[in-house]
């Protein structure tokens, strides 16, 4: 029997306080699977990825990228799911 198995990545686009940027980006960077892509501190603004094995999981991290002090807005750019199947485990014995 074959397990199905999902990836989500999303693209977010987050806006803060230009003061605090660095420390919204080291607060980002805990956040397993994540990345800053490119930011611009005078501005406030960065550009980041997020991924998780399921939906649940990045619907939480996004939710708490709004949550983190300074940040002023996150806009979701990007989202992509891809679902992948793994060999059982008998067919890996064999």
């Amino acid at each position: 029997m074959n397990t199905n198995n999902s990836w989500h990545v999303c693209g977010l686009v987050i806006q803060a306080r230009p003061a605090v940027v660095a420390a919204v980006s080291q607060t980002l960077l805990t956040y397993a699977d994540s990345e800053i892509a490119a930011q611009d501190a005078a501005r406030g603004t960065l550009a980041v990825t997020l991924g998780a094995a399921d939906s649940a999981t990045l619907l939480r991290n996004i939710e708490a990228t709004r949550n983190i002090p300074g940040v002023l807005a996150v806009s979701l750019v990007y989202h992509q799911q891809d679902e992948f199947e793994q060999p059982a485990k008998e067919a890996l014995c064999n």
